[in-house]
């Protein structure tokens, strides 16, 4: 085979680094005409401008309505580096917690002496004053209702630690940086004369401060959905353990978070664990399902007579009372609280745990993801209880059902790519520009000598600032930034201490969403897909898209008049 015959015809096309915010409305852009034709689900419809004139923000609104009073953001994931100019400023860290380390919670202060970085670590009650009370009645049976108690106590009246040691969120956490820039990032200009980043706060105060340009040429000027509001991480660990999760529900509902974003699912051994649907076992008896027959046995089967996996989530009688213990806490904080939950990447048509507990009488949000074509994200799961959907990347699609190919990958050419009886659907090729880890700890680590170098000794050189993502992750992250505007916006109505409980931010952005809206600067609406089965895509849209893509501006003008 010619060389020349190897590259695809289609040459990738470039787009504006901040689109998704456009796509929500966080930003008013102008990428020009819109074409008034739509065309198939082959061809792409999408607006093929990378710089749009950049009209209004919400932020503006929230501003012109009163004094700029920052939402607390809670993340529960793997961390967030402390030291990304992006995020330095809206990273609370005296309220971080490292769960995975230490059942009461760690946490890492500059070390004192660079000739002993060992120093003894120091007690310190993150916990102190824990309880229960305003959470309301947990559902739970007297006896658990009394362990849940007993364990509180356990968790206030037990000192963490504070070490001086490296800060472990320098090299393990690329996931939740890259989240933590969708929610929150800033662009970390400089305030003029100082040589320092100035917080958003200062350089958009009413009196103005005159700013500049970082002098690091390797930063962008970034903005998350919300560059007003703080982040706190809550660092978990992937451990099957429940008590770290309870005692990070029950540390964010300590802090008076605004909004808790979980942009992963939880191990529980029994509620993580999928069900046949009924698009798999319709028609399980023809041969051309007999695939779909072996993965129906094997999920009704739940593992029953199969050999132990030392690796996968073991239960015990206590293990399996404290997840359903978690379940009840993670309830009664929605009702509190917002909780932003990622839909999960299989591209099943059901949600994954905790997302799958979304209800409406609940705070749980549970998000999938969209391209900006205008269909669902080739991975993202679907299905009941899905809330909303956001922006983000794609994934290929070859199954009986649909083919989604990258027809600009240099490979392409390689194959022959027939839809047959299924249908073809626009690959999309945007993704989510978003914040990193420089160097080898990060998810684009770059060439040596330079990705070698420490994350908090790399200005960004070897894999730099900033990485491409996507996943229903990306897409939660986005959303919990909208939560961030709504509560933001009622706090500048109403004062510091006013907060939207869990099913009132629900409410409003469900409310600002919709089936009909685009993904800027697509212009195709929302469209369903065939995924897990024939003509799936004459369902409702709410079980592909939920109540829609948000428009974060409607969602603000809301908060502003609640």
């Amino acid at each position: 085979m010619g060389v020349a015959a190897e590259h695809s015809s289609e040459v990738p096309q470039s787009y504006y680094y901040l689109w998704h915010l456009a796509a929500l409305k966080v930003i008013d852009a102008d990428f020009g005409p819109v074409p008034t034709t739509v065309p198939g689900p082959g061809a792409s419809a999408v607006q093929a401008t990378d710089r749009p004139a950049v009209i209004s923000t919400v932020w503006d609104r929230i501003a012109e309505a009163g004094p700029v009073v920052p939402a607390r953001v809670a993340l529960v994931d793997v961390g967030i580096a402390p030291h990304h100019p992006n995020l330095a400023t809206r990273l609370e860290q005296d309220r971080c917690i490292d769960l995975t380390s230490h059942p009461f919670g760690a946490r890492t202060t500059a070390v004192s002496d660079e000739l002993d970085p060992y120093s003894p670590e120091q007690p310190e009650a993150f916990f102190a004053g824990l309880n229960l009370d305003g959470l309301g009645p947990l559902g739970l049976s007297n006896e658990d209702q009394e362990y849940l108690e007993s364990l509180t106590a356990e968790i206030a009246g037990s000192p963490g630690c504070v070490r001086r040691l490296i800060n472990p969120e320098t090299l393990f956490a690329a996931h939740g940086t890259a989240c933590a820039g969708l929610i929150a990032g800033e662009p970390a200009a400089i305030a003029t004369g100082t040589g320092e980043v100035a917080s958003p706060e200062a350089l958009f105060a009413a009196s103005g401060h005159p700013s500049e340009p970082n002098s690091n040429r390797n930063l962008l000027p970034y903005f998350g959905v919300d560059p007003f509001s703080r982040l706190m991480s809550i660092r978990t660990s992937f451990d099957a353990d429940p008590m770290q999760f309870i005692a990070a529900f029950l540390y964010a509902h300590h802090q008076q978070a605004d909004v808790i974003v979980l942009p992963r699912g939880l191990p529980d051994p029994e509620r993580s664990r999928l069900a046949p649907k009924a698009e798999l076992t319709g028609d399980t008896q023809s041969y051309q399902s007999r695939l779909a027959a072996d993965l129906v046995a094997r999920l009704s089967a739940g593992g029953g007579g199969e050999e132990l996996d030392p690796k996968s989530p073991q239960s015990s009688e206590s293990s399996r009372r404290l997840w359903t213990i978690l379940k009840h806490v993670i309830l009664a904080v929605s009702r509190k609280i917002p909780i932003v939950c990622a839909a999960g990447n299989s591209g099943e048509s059901q949600l994954i745990y905790p997302a799958s507990l979304s209800a409406e009488q609940n705070g749980i949000i549970a998000v999938g993801a969209v391209t900006v074509e205008g269909f669902r994200s080739g991975y993202s799961n679907y299905g009941d209880g899905l809330t909303v959907v956001a922006p983000s990347d794609d994934d290929e699609v070859f199954n009986r059902h649909q083919l989604r190919v990258d027809r600009q990958s240099p490979f392409h050419a390689r194959h022959a790519y027939l839809a047959g009886r299924s249908r073809e659907y626009r690959y999309s090729g945007f993704s989510l520009l978003t914040t990193d880890l420089p160097g080898s700890w990060g998810y684009d680590r770059g060439d040596e000598p330079w990705s070698s170098l420490p994350p908090e000794q790399n200005p960004g050189i070897g894999g730099g600032y900033y990485t491409s993502f996507g996943g229903t992750s990306g897409a939660a992250a986005l959303i919990g930034g909208v939560c961030a505007l709504i509560q933001r916006a009622h706090k500048t109505r109403h004062g510091q201490g006013a907060r939207l409980d869990g099913v009132a931010v629900k409410s409003i952005l469900v409310a600002a969403s919709d089936h009909q809206r685009v993904v800027a600067p697509g212009f195709r609406p929302l469209t369903p897909d065939c995924m897990n089965a024939d003509q799936e895509d004459n369902k409702a849209p709410v079980s592909f898209f939920g109540a829609g893509l948000p428009d974060a501006a409607a969602a603000v003008q809301a908060a502003l008049a609640s």
